[in-house]
């Protein structure tokens, strides 16, 4: 797939394996379609950044054939027969008493052998670029960051709005109509968990100044400094920050478990749907 720079490799390339996973794709009808032109997206949304040459796109190119090749070969299957265990754990009552850390350090596991892979093809390239594309790099990326911010530069109400629409689309996705009590729990969670846009722009910062400074003097090691930076981003966040996140997260799979709890049979039925129609989705993937 993609292989941008640096800065670009960490969140393009989880959002490829969350596409490819599930999370980032709408629905279930849109799995092959997504994953079939990602890298159409990926190409395009480059373009934003840097500008690469012909040697360079050719290898980019050859790169995201090769990811493509082994995440199907190797990876898919893999996620339809979690997904499948899941719906079955569904259908067996594991809602009753849900537990989701399980859950999200599979995610994590799958996340961190894509990634690993396209490190591997993208890190070459990414030591190919020029003075002028690492200058225009960094340009776009605060011009990026700027944007970002400026989203969420309005009133506190009106961002707690914004999340709790986000989080209510989220869960219909995968339960269906959701319930009052459901509702309640996330106002209820939107407006007590603290959101600080200024904080997490100022940890991107960080992690993009850090990495845009390794591609201009490149020291000896710089590449395998690069893969540290993108495997593990959190090793520049500061304590105060990496315990607000870890409490974000402690109190979002609260939620989470929270509003599994309370489902219906009904919601039941739609998330066990839901799971085996993303499974089927991707035995196909992987057979093609």
């Amino acid at each position: 797939m993609a292989q941008p720079p640096v800065t670009l490799i960490r969140p393009f390339w989880r959002k490829v394996a969350l596409i490819a996973f599930f999370v980032c794709v709408g629905s279930c009808s849109s799995v092959q379609f997504a994953y079939n032109n990602v890298d159409y997206w990926i190409r395009w949304k480059i373009r934003d950044y840097v500008d690469l040459n012909r040697a360079q796109a050719v290898e980019l190119q050859a790169a995201m054939d090769s990811f493509f090749r082994w995440h199907r070969q190797t990876q898919l299957q893999r996620y339809a027969e979690f997904l499948t265990h899941l719906a079955d754990g569904v259908d067996k009552g594991a809602l009753e008493n849900p537990r989701l850390e399980p859950v999200e350090q599979q995610l994590q596991q799958f996340l961190h052998s894509a990634s690993d892979s396209a490190y591997d093809l993208l890190l070459p390239i990414v030591a190919q670029l020029d003075k002028h594309q690492i200058d225009e790099l960094q340009k776009n990326l605060q011009k990026k960051q700027q944007q970002a911010l400026e989203e969420w530069q309005q009133p506190p109400e009106k961002i707690r709005r914004k999340r709790n629409r986000q989080i209510r689309k989220e869960g219909e996705r995968w339960l269906g109509h959701l319930s009052q009590e459901q509702i309640q729990l996330i106002a209820a969670w939107v407006s007590k968990v603290e959101y600080n846009p200024q904080s997490r722009s100022a940890q991107r910062q960080r992690w993009q100044s850090k990495a845009i400074d390794l591609l201009r003097s490149k020291p000896p090691g710089y590449l395998e400094t690069l893969r540290n930076l993108l495997v593990d981003p959190q090793q520049l966040w500061p304590p105060h920050y990496r315990q607000a996140q870890e409490r974000r997260q402690e109190q979002a799979r609260e939620l989470a478990e929270q509003i599994l709890a309370s489902t219906s049979p009904a919601q039941r039925h739609h998330l066990s749907r839901a799971l085996r129609e993303y499974a089927r989705n991707f035995r196909i993937l992987a057979s093609q």
